[in-house]
């Protein structure tokens, strides 16, 4: 089935199709463990446990609609490598030297940059030596930034409340702090800049992208 018709079986409510992230990072990727972080509906997940490696996936959100309709594919598919939790990536305990790699694609702009520093030492050594952690977020370019300066107050550097979408919080990472965080690491790939909205609810939106290996 291709994304749309997935879309409408599952009632899925954003395309099923993996990150550009996640399928350029592919490539990178080895061994058996994979974190998937904030799995939404589930799409990155079922990406990496799909493909000739088969991953063995733990995928976590707190969205109990998005996991209901990701289990529900999951049973049709039969993919029994994958394991589904409600949890929190600000709350979750990241098992260190575990997974070969962590998936973490727009999910620390949807906290506070306190649980961003607080949460980002623990994911660092939760993937094993020699394993790739791939992370994405809105930056300091994005045009909401601009907005929510001109209509909110801060509550911390760069993050603001939210009152509707899925997130009860917005942090716009700074510039090179999604490198300086991975100092230490091979980085693999990093870029900052604009990228189209991939759910087509915007025109576009700052991100900040790393792909990244923890050293042996």
């Amino acid at each position: 089935m291709n994304s749309q018709t997935i879309q409408k079986k599952y009632g899925f409510k954003f395309p099923f199709k993996p990150d550009p992230l996640a399928a350029k990072a592919f490539r990178y990727c080895k061994g058996k463990r994979l974190l998937d972080v904030g799995c939404g509906e589930g799409a990155d997940s079922a990406f990496f446990a799909q493909k000739r490696k088969r991953f063995e996936v733990t995928a976590f959100d707190v969205n109990k609609e998005y996991l209901n309709r990701f289990r529900a594919y999951r049973r049709d598919q039969k993919l029994s490598n994958i394991s589904i939790l409600e949890r929190s990536a600000t709350t979750y305990s990241y098992p260190p030297n575990t997974y070969n790699v962590i998936n973490c694609l727009l999910v620390i702009c949807c906290m506070k940059r306190s649980q961003f520093e607080r949460i980002i030492g623990p994911l660092k050594h939760s993937v094993k030596p020699g394993g790739i952690i791939i992370m994405s977020s809105r930056n300091y370019l994005d045009p909401e930034l601009k907005e929510s300066i001109n209509s909110k107050k801060a509550i911390e550097p760069n993050t603001f409340r939210r009152k509707e979408d899925c997130c009860q919080f917005i942090y716009f990472i700074e510039r090179n702090r999604l490198r300086e965080v991975f100092h230490g690491f091979e980085i693999l790939y990093y870029y900052e800049g604009f990228v189209p909205c991939k759910y087509n609810q915007h025109p576009k939106h700052g991100d900040s992208h790393i792909i990244c290996r923890r050293r042996k």
